[in-house]
Formats: structure tokens, sequence, C-alpha cells
């Protein structure tokens, strides 16, 4: 179908407790090859959600990063295919040089087990344009490193190293090869009922099927009759509704569509949404007393690192990774019955005369001074007599004597369905959609209650990880990797041995291996080696 338009029958009833759901605990286990950043970064990171015996039923994941007032400045959502995924969060530019606190969760995971299923470790990210705090001398940064680790040479060359680990008891979880970070100790198995006071409650709706964009308004003013438009916005355009419920809740459930740019929400009729607002996933939390980010600071000493850590994320910029390119199923609720491609025809100055000229199947009426569209109701053969649903890239438009004054040079088609059209309980006059050549609305306004909102969708996937951080074939890039191995990227390792082509480096390095022991719980074992000449 060339609209994306999905009906939601999705009623704000569905909104349960946890008693009602049978909501199964979901447990959260995450890993990331290292804990140094620039702003502007991807920070790669593995996911796995999985209930007792089975993966999840939770279809998507999301990796956030918290500053040390406990406000959020990164939130990715991320596609789970069996409970699984491996994808990067995109660092924000504009972030201050500072530690922060990076964590994982579903929309429900949290609710139903704290300590498993909200995950989080501590990561320095650094900007440029906002430097920490400087002082003369700053205090190394202790870590208790593991002395099992062996590095071999079989070859006596710089080009091939084989870790090899003494006999440990319990299963290798992953295992990684990176930069030292000198700024942060290790924090990797942060607990979060001693982090947090607590959670704030929410109604707890899983996500099923897609991602849930969840809406509120404000209780003393809600209205369940009224009908709330939520439009997602990116390549590709789609339309979602729903209702609250008596506690101002709203579900959009988009389903099958996965990635956008920015979202518009309306009410039915362009009414006010002053008492409307977007609710993020995340669980809302507050730090305890007992916990603090540590402050990073930075000494004159730091300074030739710092540059050399820098040319490196600049370099790996340009390493490219593939992404899932194919088409994903949309759900669809309209199927059109006519469609106008304009450029067949002969282009008109605006929509009532293109509609008058050479659209028989809608009719421009005026009413009370002001022009409105009148659908053919094909199947029970006669005339709507009110406005249809207009549409402009899945965008309602409520102004009909706006819409047929606008030039429609930068629209591509016209999509009709002349019958019936029901989003939920609303019954429409039929449908007349707009489709500009770039989705962009062909520059025709939001509507004047409508709110914009940049509010990401899923991110693609990442189909292709073996060789991910191999280094680079053209031999005048320096080697500045700050990730040399990553299990998670490279396959399946044995037991006691991982085999890791490491080269002489600008930087200090750090094994991290992280293995679950025979009370399942995971430890991470940490040591610094140097392969510089």
């Amino acid at each position: 179908m060339s609209l994306f338009l999905v009906i939601l029958l999705f009623e704000s009833s569905f909104v349960l407790g946890q008693e009602n759901l049978n909501l199964k605990q979901e447990t959260i286990e995450f890993d990331f090859p290292k804990s140094i950043f620039f702003s502007g970064e991807k920070l790669w990171i593995s996911l796995e959600v999985s209930t007792i015996g089975t993966s999840t039923g939770s279809q998507i994941a999301y990796v956030e990063l918290l500053n040390r007032e406990g406000e959020s400045v990164a939130l990715g959502k991320f596609q789970l295919d069996d409970g699984k995924a491996i994808n990067f969060l995109q660092i924000p530019d504009n972030l201050v040089s500072d530690n922060y606190l990076l964590r994982a969760f579903t929309r429900v995971s949290p609710y139903l087990d704290l300590d498993k299923g909200l995950r989080q470790s501590l990561v320095t990210i650094i900007s440029p344009r906002n430097p920490p705090r400087i002082v003369e001398k700053r205090e190394p940064i202790e870590i208790d490193f593991y002395s099992g680790f062996e590095l071999i040479n079989p070859k006596g060359t710089s080009d091939e190293f084989k870790l090899e680990l003494d006999a440990l008891k319990g299963e290798f979880v992953s295992a990684s090869v990176s930069v030292v970070n000198p700024f942060l100790e290790p924090h990797e198995n942060l607990i979060s009922s001693e982090i947090y006071k607590g959670l704030e409650p929410r109604a707890l709706v899983p996500e099923l099927f897609g991602h849930l964009v969840e809406g509120y308004v404000n209780p003393s003013a809600v209205d369940t009759t009224q009908l709330y438009f939520l439009s997602v916005h990116g390549d590709k355009s789609a339309l979602f509704t729903d209702r609250p419920d008596k506690n101002g809740a709203l579900f959009f459930d988009t389903g099958g569509i996965k990635e956008w740019d920015f979202i518009i929400a309306q009410t039915n009729g362009n009414e006010s949404l002053i008492d409307f607002s977007i609710v993020s996933p995340s669980p809302k939390t507050t730090f305890s007393e007992d916990f603090e980010i540590p402050e990073l600071v930075f000494s004159p000493e730091d300074k030739s690192f710092l540059e050399k850590l820098l040319k490196a994320g600049q370099i790996e910029s340009y390493f490219l990774q593939e992404f899932e390119q194919k088409e994903i199923p949309i759900v669809t609720g309209f199927v059109e019955d006519q469609t106008y491609f304009l450029d067949d025809y002969t282009r008109f100055e605006d929509v009532e005369t293109v509609i008058k000229e050479y659209v028989p199947e809608i009719g421009v009426k005026t009413v009370e001074k002001r022009k409105e569209f009148r659908v053919l109701d094909k199947v029970k053969n006669r005339v709507f007599d009110s406005n249809p649903l207009m549409l402009i890239d899945a965008m309602p438009v409520f102004d009909s004597d706006k819409l047929s004054k606008f030039d429609p040079t930068e629209f591509e088609k016209l999509e009709i369905l002349t019958r019936s059209f029901y989003l939920n309980e609303e019954a429409f006059s039929g449908v007349m959609s707009f489709t500009s050549f770039e989705n962009d609305f062909a520059d025709y306004p939001i509507p004047s209650n409508g709110i914009y909102l940049d509010y990401p969708g899923i991110a693609q996937r990442v189909t292709v990880f073996p060789g991910l951080f191999s280094q680079s074939e053209e031999e005048r890039i320096p080697e500045l990797r700050t990730i040399h191995y990553w299990s998670e990227t490279e396959g399946d390792f044995v037991q006691d041995e991982i085999s890791v082509p490491l080269i002489s480096s600008d930087f200090p390095m750090e094994i991290r291996v992280k293995i679950r022991n025979e009370n399942g719980e995971l430890e991470t074992l940490h040591q610094r080696i140097e392969t510089s000449k």
C-alpha cells in the first residue's frame, strides 16, 4: 500500500495492572565493549531480555543515559529478535564532559523485578566544547585487575596475540579488549534497589508488537470521548488514534512501522492540547542519598592521552556499518478506491481547482463562506454531507477552507476512499489523502493546536557484525582503535582461550571478560595490557 495509515483498535481498557495481565518477570542483561567515549560517538551495546526458560514477550528494549541529576539525556529504542539485539546509541553532541549512568530495560521489566529488570553501569563521555573541571593533580583510578590472563605471541610478531585464561568455573558470557578508561573505576554491577529510592507507579502495558507511544491528559480536564490523533513521520508516515481512559492515559501502538523522526499529536477538530503530554517509556526514578556519580576531572598530564583519544574517535567515524534495508510490512487499514498521480494531469494553482477539474469522486461546496469537500459514497450511491478525513502525509487536516486554497505543486498524488471510514468508534465521511514528493507536507503548516515533537522511532537494525572493529587495511591510518575485540561481534569463543588480532597500539588496553559463575551471577574480570613497541 502506498499510504501507511494504521488503524489502532486498541482501547484504553487494555491499560491493566500487573495482576490482570499475568506478566512474567523479565531479566535484562547488557554489555558494551568500552566505557570511555567522545560526544557524537556510537555507544555499541548488546541486549538480552529473557523470562524463566524462554525469551521475553517484550519486542522493544531501551537504553538510556542519565546525568548526575538523574535526568535523561539520550534514549535509544531497539527491536528485539528472540529477545536479543545488538545496536548502538548515538551519543548527543551537546553533552557536557562527565560520567553518566547507562541503563537498559523494557517498558515493564523494572516494575516486575527492580534489580533484574533495570540494569546499569557507568560510562565516561568527553565533550571538547564542554570540558570538565581541571585539577593540578588527579587521583589515579585503582582497578582490581585479575591476574589469570596470559598474553601469548605465538608468531613472534606484533600482528596477533592469544589471550589465555586460567581455569575458571562458570560460563563465559562475553569478552572485549578496548582502551583503558583512566578516569573511572569499573561500575558494572550497580544494584538498582541500592541506587534508586524506588519507582513511581504506572500502568503496565507490555510492548508485544511494537513501540507504544504513551500520552497523558490531565485527569481534571479529561474527556474520554475525545479522539486523539498521533501521526509519525520519517521516510514514511503513519496515523494512529486512541481515546483517553478516566485517568487520562492513552496508548498509540505503532505496531509494524519502526523508524520515524518526529511525531505530531492532534485532537479531532483541532481542539486544544494544553493538557496533553507524551510520557517517556523510561521508569521514573530518583537517586538515593547514598548514590552519587563520580565527578570527571582532568589534569594537565592527561593532555596527550585525550588528544589521541579524540583523533581515534574521528578516525573511527569513517568506518561504516551496514543496516537492514528491506521494507517492513505495515498493518494498514486504508485501501484507496482511487489514486491520482498529479503529474499526469494539468497542474493548477490550488487544491480546489484540482478537485473541480479532474476528481469526480469529490465535490467542493461553500458552507457559510467557507470551502468544504464532499466525497461520493459509492456504497450507498450518495454524497456524504460532511468533510472527509483529510490527510497530508498521514497528518490530519481539519481546516478544509485553508486546504482548498493551498498550492498543490509539491503533492505527488491524491488517494481517495469513497465509503465510510472508521477509526476506533469514529466514522469519517470518506478519506482524501495527499502525499508529497518528499514526505514533508509540501510546506503545509502544522495545524494551529497540533504538537510537534522530536521523538525518533525504533533504531534501524544493524545486520553486519563480523569485523566491525577490525583494523583498517589502509596503512596510512595509525593504530588508534579504541575497541580491538568484542565477542558479541565475532561469534562464540572457546573456554579458556580467546584469539585476538592485536597490533602495536597507541593506547594501553584492557581485557574485560564477563562470566556467569556457579550461582548464576555475572562477574567481570579486568586486566591491563600493553602491546606498544
